[in-house]
């Protein structure tokens, strides 16, 4: 076992691996991390299925890996730079919508009303124009459409006459 703890604290990205799990299983692939600290590696492997170029990542804990062999060092992966700006906007964003949905959840908002808000926000594009928001008591859609109480088919009504409702 100590040659296998010595191998594993040495695991680099890049690394192409074979192991034997402690269930008798022989994997293969290769290292994208390893954290000594917490004892653990991450292997991907090619995807056995979907596109051609895909991988399964697996997360495998250090103590459940009963044989190892190192089959080739490779080079430390490179991977694309984070646009943290896309991130953040994207973050945002999305607490802005969660907000939003919150509110639906007050005391005096009807249940038929979340139904009617949730089925519109996950059947319309995820785009901020077309935005499906409550303003009590009536919920608007796509800023030209406004469906108030009893909100049925004849509680549907355009906003400022507009063409676009």
């Amino acid at each position: 076992w100590t040659e296998v703890a010595n191998m594993l604290k040495n695991l680099r990205p890049g690394a192409q691996i074979a192991f034997t799990s402690d269930d008798g299983e022989t994997l293969e692939g290769e290292i994208l991390c390893s954290d000594d600290n917490k004892k653990f590696f991450m292997l991907q492997r090619p995807a056995k299925s979907g596109p051609h170029n895909t991988y399964d990542v697996f997360l495998y804990r250090h103590d459940n890996v009963k044989d190892m062999r190192v089959l080739k060092q490779g080079a430390v992966p490179s991977f694309p730079e984070l646009d943290l700006e896309k991130i953040n906007t994207r973050a945002l964003r999305n607490e802005k919508i969660e907000r939003e949905r919150l509110k639906l959840f007050e005391g005096d908002v009807p249940k038929e009303v979340r139904e009617l808000f949730e089925h519109l926000s996950k059947t319309l594009p995820d785009d901020s124009k077309y935005h499906v928001l409550w303003k009590k008591p009536d919920i608007h859609v796509m800023l030209h459409t406004v469906i108030r109480p009893p909100y049925s088919t004849e509680s549907v009504h355009a906003e400022n006459e507009t063409p676009k409702a």
